[in-house]
């Protein structure tokens, strides 16, 4: 969209050779990834980059019995096409459900740990994807119901933050934390967290752009990119700094839930407007999962930005901390 300012001077619509998921650098051999909404539009894309990009397997979350079991049959599919050995697990969650969400995250773990022997190190997942949303827009800000706007904040928030509290589940008691009271949390019993993971939260421009119709959308994924970056400040006080958090705009895709709101007419009338490929989200999330894109963890990054110009922007992301973040300008 035009009226989207970008960092970069190239601006991507669809995948190119450095996020390309077969690209040996952006390899996620031997990685665990989960997937919320993973069955169907952005959420399939980026299962299917990481599975090109060798992960060891792909746990796709989502509400439907029936997308899932045809999200499975897809990638399998492609995979034995391709002679990949990726396996395809698959989850039945509402993410809203915060009990029901640390049951299968229990559940998952369980399975990567089976027949383990005592006393060895156990597996974990590597990445989370919240990709999970609703989407609601066309109406001004106080039109919307109060119900529409506990429905996108039990989604978009809740849903996506309960994810993000079972994944991280086994760090939770590591995570030192001081209070405004100057309380300290007692850390001492508890092993500092080794294992490095990666969240990467399917954000959208619109937490960070005025877009009139958006209000219960734009508000929800505003909030939740709020609370990631108090997370990542939060988990940064870790030894080793295991833990990184991305948010990301995935791109402007025509996807099945875009199309509910938005019929081909009503697409076709925008003049001059680009729709991104799903090309483009599949390898930039697998890019943003590399060691390459560490720098820009608790950073909000677009899938279109190129990703060489970010690089060689990494100097100013080390020397301002409020660059490329969601702030008051000066």
């Amino acid at each position: 969209m035009s009226f989207i300012p970008h960092l970069t001077k190239s601006v991507h619509h669809a995948g190119y050779p450095a996020i390309d998921p077969t690209n040996p650098k952006l390899s996620a051999s031997g990685k665990t990834v989960i997937i919320s909404g993973g069955a169907g539009g952005i959420g399939y894309a980026i299962a299917q980059g990481f599975a090109i990009a060798g992960a060891a397997r792909i746990i796709i979350i989502a509400r439907r019995q029936e997308a899932l079991d045809e999200s499975v049959a897809s990638l399998n599919a492609e995979s034995a096409a391709a002679g990949r050995a990726t396996e395809v697990w698959t989850y039945l969650l509402d993410i809203r459900d915060s009990a029901a969400a640390e049951d299968v995250f229990k559940s998952i773990r369980a399975r990567l740990n089976q027949g383990k022997l005592d006393g060895e190190e156990p597996i974990d997942a590597d990445v989370l994807v919240t990709s999970a949303a609703e989407l609601l827009q066309g109406k001004m800000s106080i039109e919307f119901s109060a119900e529409q706007y506990r429905g996108s904040f039990d989604t978009n928030v809740i849903g996506n933050l309960n994810l993000v509290r079972a994944f991280l589940a086994p760090e939770i008691p590591a995570i030192p934390f001081t209070g405004l009271d100057g309380i300290a949390k007692d850390t001492s019993s508890v092993p500092v967290p080794k294992r490095k993971k990666t969240i990467l939260d399917v954000s959208s421009s619109s937490s960070y752009l005025v877009i009139p119709g958006q209000g219960p959308y734009a508000s929800s994924k505003l909030a939740f990119t709020r609370i990631m970056q108090a997370l990542q400040a939060e988990v940064d006080l870790i030894e080793g700094q295991p833990i990184r958090i991305h948010y990301f705009n995935p791109g402007t895709i025509y996807t099945p839930g875009v199309a509910k709101l938005m019929d081909e007419e009503a697409k076709n009338a925008i003049k001059g407007f680009i729709f991104d490929d799903y090309s483009l989200p599949r390898g930039f999330a697998v890019w943003l999962a590399s060691p390459e894109a560490e720098f820009l963890k608790g950073k909000y990054v677009m899938s279109n930005w190129d990703v060489d110009e970010l690089v060689a922007l990494k100097e100013q992301y080390a020397a301002d901390p409020t660059f490329g973040t969601i702030t008051l300008k000066q």
